[in-house]
């Protein structure tokens, strides 16, 4: 019987159940394992998908952004005695001063550091998934050869048996000791074949096993990666927003300010102000005493007890503001969420500056 033939033959008897006494050869193990794998193989693609698509997003927000920069300012017409003479003689642009080449480069260093950093570590585990794959493949069409070697020995075994209980008579002894030599051989035969496929049964799946296990366990830095993916997304939010520090005021127009940077001090100077008592609590007679005035009329009826009878007091406001004074350092969340594995040697690490997974062979 052809190895392909006796492999199809065996999975519909299997399917089927003709056999029931039968008990087929167990390969759960990495058969469950393998099934979660896969399941987690799902959102590792979906999260691949999700950061392209980020890139992609952010890629063409900037585009856009450059060409609004690059637009002229409406002007201000007054008449003339030629009709309609603008107030200035040149249009100023929206983005006088501000560095354009410094969004066409955050972008791209977003691509890079995407690319680089989260999607190609990520993409070995989906290699390594994928060679692990193949050999399930192998092994189930392994499994299904031994076990129907199995079959053959296990029905040659009871034809020896059956032959040696017969009495023959003795015009057929020859006969029948030619047919007991040759099933005898024949059962030696297949049993060899059975020995030598059991070994690489057994060889192969105790391979796919170790090749799973590691695979499961290097799924944990998925979380690690994932955080690392909002970190630059975040820098390279930082970097645009950086593009707007040379920016030139705009005479003759209202502007929030000149440089959006001066409010980054106003920010940081949040929290010293919450911290302190404020002069209404200090002096709430004061404050009852405005109201007889104009401009009593704009202070809150139920304010007689000043801020401490609203929040208790100052300071516990403190607690949910003082977080604003450093909004410009980014906080890793995963700072030291891991420890090193005392057991194990991992093909895929954790991220970090210089990627450890760069210099390394994944050997699933």
């Amino acid at each position: 019987m052809g190895q392909a033939w006796r492999i199809v033959m065996e999975n519909v008897r299997q399917k089927v159940g003709t056999d029931r006494t039968f008990k087929a050869t167990s390969n759960a193990r990495n058969q469950a394992m393998f099934k979660e794998a896969t399941e987690f193989c799902k959102h590792l693609r979906v999260l691949e998908r999700d950061l392209r698509s980020i890139h992609k997003a952010i890629d063409a927000k900037f585009a856009n952004l450059r060409n609004i920069l690059c637009s002229p300012l409406p002007r201000a017409f007054e008449e003339g005695r030629d009709g309609a003479v603008p107030c200035t003689e040149e249009p100023k642009l929206i983005g006088q001063g501000v560095g354009l080449e410094v969004l066409q480069q955050a972008a791209n260093d977003l691509k890079i550091r995407l690319d680089e950093d989260v999607i190609k570590p990520l993409r070995s585990w989906l290699i390594a998934y994928r060679s692990v794959r193949d050999r399930m493949e192998k092994l189930e069409a392994l499994r299904l050869e031994l076990d129907s070697r199995r079959r053959t020995v296990d029905s040659l075994n009871e034809k020896v048996d059956r032959l040696d209980r017969m009495q023959p008579a003795p015009q057929q002894k020859d006969k029948h000791e030619q047919d007991v030599e040759k099933t005898t051989h024949l059962l030696h035969h297949k049993g060899e074949k059975l020995t030598r496929t059991m070994h690489a049964y057994r060889e192969l799946e105790l391979a796919v096993f170790n090749s799973l296990n590691t695979l499961i366990k290097d799924t944990g830095v998925l979380r690690d990666y994932t955080g690392l993916s909002l970190q630059i997304v975040q820098e390279c939010y930082q970097k645009g927003y950086a593009a707007f520090s040379t920016a030139t005021p705009l005479l003759d127009y209202n502007s929030t300010s000149d440089n959006p940077f001066a409010h980054m001090q106003m920010i940081d100077n949040i929290t010293a102000r919450v911290g302190a008592p404020s002069e209404r609590s200090r002096q709430p007679s004061d404050r009852l005493g405005a109201r007889k005035d104009g401009l009593g009329m704009y202070a809150p009826p139920s304010d007689d007890v000043g801020d401490a009878g609203q929040y208790g007091n100052d300071q516990q406001i403190q607690p949910q503001m003082s977080g604003y004074g450093d909004m410009q350092q980014p906080v890793n969340p995963y700072h030291g969420a891991y420890q090193p594995s005392p057991s194990a040697k991992r093909f895929m690490t954790s991220p970090s500056r210089s990627p450890a997974w760069q210099d390394q062979v994944m050997q699933y």
